[in-house]
């Protein structure tokens, strides 16, 4: 959901900060004044993940379900996803937020173990989750019904009960779903493994 794709995904670009930073810093060191190459290579990983697997991971859930994707939060995404001239503006600043996030990650990631602050790094991308996840839960049970925000707020004759739970599959809805988290988890975990493994293989050289 919308609410927290973009964290995510600053958050995630500090974590693969988090997972090398041992290689980052030792590379920093041994090219003082310049930009080392893993510092691209991670820039690269943070940009590629934001933009091939949370923006379409995202943008198909906003372009499917914008109700839910949004947690019916307001009535004018629904309008503008469904029809107007703006529909293809909403789901473009929506990924573009999405991977200027990741960026922003990467730069802060990098920037604090760089400079000593290191310690400032796991407290703030686990507090970024955290504080996004809160207006989430405070939106319940907005993320386990799919419908319309019509239905959601009890409009135009709809209302909440007309609506499905998520894991019924309304519309489709609980397989695109099921598949767009396997496709995070997958990623994610083989980004860390294959992070990791880098890391060993330059601690042996």
């Amino acid at each position: 959901m919308v609410q927290l794709d973009i964290p995510a995904a600053f958050a995630v670009s500090m974590l693969f900060i988090d997972v090398g930073r041992n290689v980052l810093k030792r590379e920093a060191e041994e090219t003082p004044g310049e930009t080392p190459r893993a510092y691209y290579q991670f820039l690269f990983r943070s940009i590629f993940f934001a933009g091939f697997v949370i923006s379409p991971a995202g943008l198909y859930l906003l372009a499917g379900w914008p109700g839910w994707e949004q947690l019916y939060w307001g009535k004018r995404v629904e309008e503008l996803i469904l029809q107007g001239w703006f529909n293809a503006l909403l789901p473009t600043f929506f990924i573009m937020s999405i991977v200027l996030a990741g960026y922003l990650g990467h730069i802060l990631g990098y920037r604090l173990i760089t400079t000593g602050k290191e310690k400032f790094l796991r407290p703030i991308y686990i507090g970024v989750l955290v504080l996004s996840s809160i207006p989430v839960l405070l939106s319940y049970p907005a993320f386990l019904l799919v419908g319309t925000y019509d239905q959601y707020h009890n409009l135009s004759g709809q209302t909440r009960e007309a609506m499905v739970y998520a894991w019924k599959n309304p519309y489709s809805f609980g397989v695109g779903w099921l598949g767009v988290m396997i496709y995070f988890a997958a990623t994610l975990i083989y980004s860390i493994l294959k992070i990791r493994k880098e890391n060993k293989a330059r601690d042996m050289d």
